[in-house]
């Protein structure tokens, strides 16, 4: 029974953000591209989509054209009546796509200019999608044919930055020479149909600021700032550079970074890392201190606070162990406002306090705090009412890891 109890607990708490990339139904490739570059280099984009299911697959793929950056920061290019392509994958098939930006998409690869942009990726079951692009004419040392290039994942929703998340972007480098160290590309793709503001710093490795602007992204839009170190001034050789990227409304933004070896052309991929905010949704909570102990419930969260908590609490009583359950609602939760019986507070340094009451079942108080990875922690305090019978006034405590069980809106 305790080893169920410590599997479930696992299943439970594990993170979007801590496993491998998982299939989905909605995804992005953040970046492709037919396309000459500044050096000469002919830059190709191929995909991979693997089914691993028993039945066939689906999907339509819709490429996300990029649109120049005007002075103000602003790329406004409207994505919003691309049309998609219809493909089948067969059951366990990897399918691939070579220049698919040439070969599916040719006719309105650069409607705004530009030979390059993302992918969006629906299907009707998880799919898993990789992208590489690379130099389709390099060569060697000695004359030798060869490509260089890198793969880039297709990122889901938990890794987009969303309005309030700051991602950040190391491996970011400049050079004052065009035929020697590393240029860096900064790409964005914005996965809503509205605008969205994309706040930017440069940072040195020992944390001095280089400088900050603001982008603007238009509907379903995707940009990229070239050289996004000598943007901002650089004008040293540097490989220790970092962006700071916060998404001030709209969004979620899609991020990465390419970094270009100006002597050979090749190559290599930054994805974002980021700590990400609790999105609304119903979190599971397991006692975390005592693995073998049966408390567990829910909280909830909506329009970025929680607005219930509730659960089973095990509380060592002094005729033997029992159960009691209780149900915390706040306000917001949709009850009617004689049935609120719980207040969640803002803390200063993050997160909610939270205290409620009931006759029946008696009173409760903790917190309700964020981790990196969006999911939450915290404290529950729980004391049996005083007409318990057999256990009147009993109080115990609890540390408690939740996952999200349930993202509040969205369809499975």
């Amino acid at each position: 029974m305790k080893t169920a109890r410590l599997l479930v607990a696992a299943l439970l708490l594990a993170s979007p953000a801590l496993r491998a990339d998982t299939p989905a139904t909605r995804q992005w490739v953040l970046a492709t591209a037919k396309a000459r570059g500044a050096g000469g280099e002919d830059f190709v984009s191929s995909l991979r989509i693997v089914n691993p299911w028993s039945a066939p697959a689906n999907v339509r793929l819709t490429y996300l054209a990029q649109s120049p950056i005007d002075a103000s920061g602003r790329a406004l290019g409207d994505n919003g009546s691309a049309a998609p392509v219809a493909l089948s994958v067969g059951p366990s098939e990897t399918l691939a796509l070579e220049d698919v930006v040439g070969t599916l998409f040719a006719d309105g690869a650069a409607p705004f200019g530009i030979p390059a942009g993302g992918i969006r990726v629906d299907s009707d079951l998880p799919v898993s999608v990789q992208s590489r692009t690379y130099v389709a004419n390099a060569t060697n040392a000695s004359g030798v044919p060869g490509t260089f290039g890198f793969t880039i994942p297709a990122q889901a929703g938990a890794q987009a930055v969303a309005a309030g998340e700051t991602a950040w972007l190391t491996w970011v480098s400049a050079s004052p020479v065009e035929s020697r160290g590393f240029r860096s590309n900064f790409i964005m793709l914005n996965t809503a149909s509205g605008d969205a503001s994309v706040h930017v710093s440069l940072v040195r490795g020992d944390g001095t600021e280089v400088g900050e602007r603001t982008y603007t992204l238009g509907r379903y839009s995707a940009a990229q700032q070239t050289r996004i170190g000598e943007s901002f001034g650089v004008s040293t050789a540097e490989t220790n550079l970092r962006l700071l990227v916060t998404v001030g409304s709209g969004g979620p933004v899609v991020v990465g970074l390419s970094i270009i070896d100006n002597a050979i052309s090749s190559l290599n991929y930054a994805p974002p890392a980021k700590v990400a905010v609790p999105g609304d949704g119903a979190y599971g909570w397991v006692a975390s201190d005592d693995p073998a102990a049966i408390s567990s419930g829910r909280v909830d969260l909506l329009s970025g606070s929680p607005n219930y908590v509730g659960g089973l609490v095990y509380v060592s009583c002094p005729s033997g162990g029992r159960a009691f359950s209780f149900v915390g609602y706040g306000s917001g939760s949709g009850v009617p406002a004689g049935d609120v019986n719980t207040t969640f507070t803002k803390r200063a340094d993050g997160g909610w306090d939270f205290a409620g009451s009931s006759p029946s079942a008696g009173s409760w108080s903790g917190t309700v705090l964020p981790w990196v990875d969006g999911s939450l922690f915290g404290s529950l305090a729980f004391t049996s009412a005083p007409t318990a019978t057999g256990c009147p006034s009993v109080a115990t405590t609890y540390a408690y890891r939740a996952g999200r069980a349930l993202d509040f809106g969205a369809t499975p």
